[in-house]
């Protein structure tokens, strides 16, 4: 009987045995099922992971602002491609960046170019390291000096035509008095006094109509035209000037340039362009006119080897009043600015200061009404 029970409780233990194993070989089956799973898992993770790196990477090496990564010892350890195309092998444009080493934002000018540059530092790996995003914002500041030129040369203008009409009146009558005593005078010597009277109040209304005309809202009549027809007309009128200082002057405009205009008022400009070129340079100076086109906008360049304009004057060309000549009376410039506006195109000067002048017509082709 007790061996008996033996063999049953055996057979029952063998039977627990095989049924422990079922359920550990289950138990098994389904572990290994999960860790193949958490496996793929893992590598399709680690994939997004190595692609959201990739694109990372993209992202920072091909953003339009610079990007760099400095240590402390200012070892670059990162740099993205923009600020390579900056920089070069210039070394010292980078030492002008990294030269901060405070968290703010900063403007620097590195050559003609100004530029933002926001630092930060954060801890990588135990270690201290600074961040540069670096923006070139060259244009947008002289977008904002362009606004800011524009409201002067509005508020100024407003102000110049209430002070030219309040003088005109009674210029009007010191003419009109001046030659009514003209016709009573017989000595040489008096005639001679008010006609130099009367001249001088010619020059003085003529700076007012000027003014006036500074002042005056411009409709422009935008025609399609030959930028040759336009420049030959202008060179006829000043011809006589040019070759009374021998100028060497060279008209390279292209006969098939078009430009989008009103005729009239950009000869006024390229007449004023001219007429200071020729006041500009020495005698038998030189003189080029040139144009070029694409699908956007056409230029026209006047350039010359006179005097130069100095840097520190450039703020001021295009405002009234603002002029180096004897006798000038620095309105030729503001108008030529305020007519080329209107086209909705641009002016743009060049000078090194002492032996070249050069200003850029720009008109452009697209957005505007055509007749």
């Amino acid at each position: 009987m007790d061996n008996s029970l033996s063999i049953e409780e055996l057979k029952k233990a063998f039977n627990d045995f095989t049924s422990a194993s079922k359920v550990i070989e289950q138990t098994y089956g389904f572990l290994k099922e999960e860790i193949n799973h958490l496996k793929d898992e893992l590598k399709s993770k680690n994939e997004r992971l190595a692609e959201l790196s990739l694109l990372l990477e993209s992202i920072v090496m091909n953003m339009r602002s610079g990007f760099m990564v400095v240590d402390i010892k200012g070892q670059i350890l990162l740099k993205n491609n923009i600020l390579s195309n900056y920089s070069g092998d210039d070394k010292h444009f980078i030492e002008n960046i990294i030269n901060e080493k405070y968290p703010g934002i900063y403007e620097r000018e590195i050559g003609e170019r100004i530029f933002k540059i926001t630092v930060d530092s954060i801890d990588f790996q135990n270690k201290k390291v600074f961040t540069y995003l670096v923006d070139d914002v060259t244009d947008i500041k002289n977008l904002e000096k362009e606004k800011h030129r524009d409201e002067k040369l509005k508020l100024m203008g407003e102000m110049a035509a209430n002070i030219a009409h309040e003088i005109r009146n009674p210029l009007g009558s010191i003419e009109l008095y001046s030659s009514v005593l003209l016709r009573s005078l017989k000595n040489e010597k008096d005639i001679n006094l008010i006609n130099s009277i009367i001249k001088g109040l010619k020059t003085i209304n003529n700076i007012i109509s000027n003014i006036l005309v500074f002042n005056r809202d411009i409709n422009v009549d935008i025609r399609k035209h030959y930028v040759s027809d336009i420049v030959d007309d202008v060179v006829l009128y000043l011809r006589h000037l040019m070759v009374g200082k021998k100028i060497e002057f060279q008209n390279r405009v292209g006969d098939d340039d078009i430009i989008y205009c009103d005729s009239e008022y950009l000869k006024q400009v390229i007449m004023n362009l001219l007429h200071n070129s020729i006041e500009s340079v020495e005698e038998k100076g030189q003189i080029i006119i040139y144009s070029n086109e694409d699908d956007i906008s056409t230029k026209i360049i006047v350039e010359d080897n006179g005097c130069g304009i100095k840097k520190e004057y450039f703020d001021k060309l295009f405002i009234p009043f603002q002029t180096n000549k004897p006798k000038g009376t620095g309105l030729g410039l503001s108008i030529a600015y305020k007519i080329v506006k209107e086209h909705g195109g641009n002016i743009y000067p060049e000078s090194d200061g002492s032996t070249y002048t050069k200003f850029t017509i720009e008109l452009p082709k697209r957005g505007l009404y055509v007749k």
